[in-house]
């Protein structure tokens, strides 16, 4: 299998704000500038995985709001666009509860992606259950954002098998429901059993490959009743099962010796060439940097061993990593860095999403799948060591 290499979009920005059907006509409206790479020059139009063509396009509009917002982007006093897309009478049925993705064209390059749902049938979790997530986070437009990431940044096909580790409500499964294949699996796994119950209720009775499983994990924070260390929990798959794993907001919340069993496990599960993306606080001389000036949302500044911390007393609140020590960590065992992404948590004024982004992809080559064969044989004689001696 060859290393797969997700082709880099160009730096850009944008929103899509208007999605809407009128008169046989799909109205797309919002505005897309570059860093550095002039003013966009097209769009390739994509719904329900299928390319649409038939569409009229005004480019260059007056958008005095983007300018003032973001002044030292290209043309961004000349962002905003409308398309007008004529559909027929079963294009407006597909169109309406389908995903759709508009990708810029920069010189014949892509920037990256804009994405919406017009009229999603999939229902949203109640308040309680959003909040428990996270109480300042939009539900959909995280799902839409992410999903972005993970077509462009970690090259995720929709035939791909997915493992959503810490999947909550199945946030990111929202707006991947969408995207993948009936043929491709996706399963995630959390251990607030409030949220699954909802994802399994609500996603898998409409989209039986996607599945949910809770797991009695401790977490000082999140779960302190949980009866399973996090160190000794070993993910519920065969080895070499997922193309793609993802995990949002996770190893912000666990300690060192439990985000380094996490990539012993996801690089057991992963096939050979498989990628992971995940978010991170990596803690630098930037980011130590901005803390010190009291820029930052989350002020690692408790260190705790080999991880930084907000609080000495519950750690699992937000956890940063030293970032040579993380990317290390994740060499170790047999990944390749395939991409960093800084966030915006510590105010950055040039990032990607809010919290830092690692894409990694695990080795494919013939000496690693030998240690990986070697250490599953010894997994099995210290499990039977164990029984034995119980």
């Amino acid at each position: 299998m060859k290393t797969i290499k997700p082709t880099e979009p160009i730096q850009t920005r944008g929103n899509l704000d208007k999605v809407v059907i009128e008169n046989d006509v799909l109205h797309l409206g919002g505005w897309v500038a570059s860093v550095d790479a002039g003013p966009v020059e097209g769009f390739k139009i994509v719904c329900a995985g299928k390319e649409l063509t038939d569409f009229v396009m005004a480019l260059g509009l007056d958008s005095p709001d983007v300018e003032e917002m973001f002044p030292k982007l290209d043309c961004s006093e000349k962002a905003r666009f409308h398309i007008n897309v004529f559909l027929n009478e079963q294009q407006q049925e597909q169109v309406r509860d389908s995903l759709i993705v508009l990708t810029p064209l920069f010189e014949g390059r892509e920037g990256c992606l804009l994405l919406d749902l017009l009229e999603p049938s999939l229902p949203l979790p109640d308040s309680d259950l959003r909040g428990f997530i996270g109480a300042n986070v939009n539900f959909t437009d995280a799902a839409i954002e992410f999903l972005g990431y993970f077509l462009q940044k970690g090259g995720l096909k929709p035939t791909e098998n997915v493992l959503d580790i810490g999947c909550g409500a199945g946030r990111m499964a929202y707006a991947l429901a969408y995207y993948l294949a009936p043929t491709a699996r996706y399963e995630g796994f959390d251990i607030a059993q409030p949220l699954i119950e909802w994802a399994g209720k609500n996603i898998t009775a409409r989209f039986p490959n996607f599945n949910f499983r809770q797991v009695n994990i401790y977490n000082k924070l999140y779960n302190p009743d949980g009866t399973l260390q996090a160190t000794e929990f070993a993910f519920p798959y065969e080895d070499e099962t997922f193309d793609f794993a993802l995990l949002t907001s996770v190893f912000t919340h666990l300690p060192s010796e439990e985000v380094r069993h996490y990539l012993d496990e996801i690089v057991r599960v992963l096939k050979p060439g498989g990628r992971c993306l995940c978010t991170v606080l990596l803690h630098n001389e930037e980011s130590q940097k901005l803390m010190e000036e009291g820029k930052s949302t989350a002020n690692l500044v408790y260190q705790i061993d080999d991880y930084f911390a907000t609080s000495p007393d519950v750690p699992e609140r937000f956890i940063g990593f030293p970032e040579d020590l993380l990317l290390t960590w994740i060499c170790d065992r047999g990944f390749t860095l395939q991409g960093k992404y800084y966030g915006d948590w510590c105010r950055r004024t040039e990032f990607t999403s809010h919290q830092d982004i690692l894409v990694f992809q695990k080795d494919c080559s013939f000496l690693f799948r030998m240690q990986m064969f070697a250490k599953k044989i010894y997994r099995m004689f210290q499990s039977r060591n164990m029984n034995e001696k119980a």
